[in-house]
């Protein structure tokens, strides 16, 4: 319910009343633990693309040490890159996503 609620802001639904509010150069970054494995089930997402115009970045390595991919990254408007790092107290693989900006202008460069 707070992914949910947290996001219908950003949903076409929402654009509808408040047509003021322009998305198109909001960055958005949603990670976590969804529980469901993309690997066997890729289709469970497509709510996250209908609703919120959100597309999962592909990862290359599993996230769990049973070689699951439970922990998926939705963005928009952003491209992070995936990185796999190694913990030891978890049986989670943490996800590090690296996002490169750029300015938009020289000038923004120079401030």
């Amino acid at each position: 319910m707070f992914l949910f609620s947290a996001l219908i802001k950003y949903s076409e639904t929402s654009l509808l009343i408040d047509e003021e509010f322009h998305i198109d150069d909001v960055p958005i970054n949603v990670m976590g633990d969804f529980n469901v494995d993309v690997k066997r089930n890729e289709k469970a997402f497509g709510f996250m693309k209908k609703h919120f115009d959100l597309s999962m970045v592909p990862t290359k390595y599993p996230s769990t040490l049973g070689n699951s991919y439970i922990d998926s990254t939705f963005t928009s408007n952003i491209s992070p890159e995936l990185l796999n790092y190694v913990c030891y107290f978890s049986y989670h693989r943490p996800t590090l996503h690296r996002i490169v900006t750029y300015p938009r202008t020289i000038e923004e460069f120079k401030t």
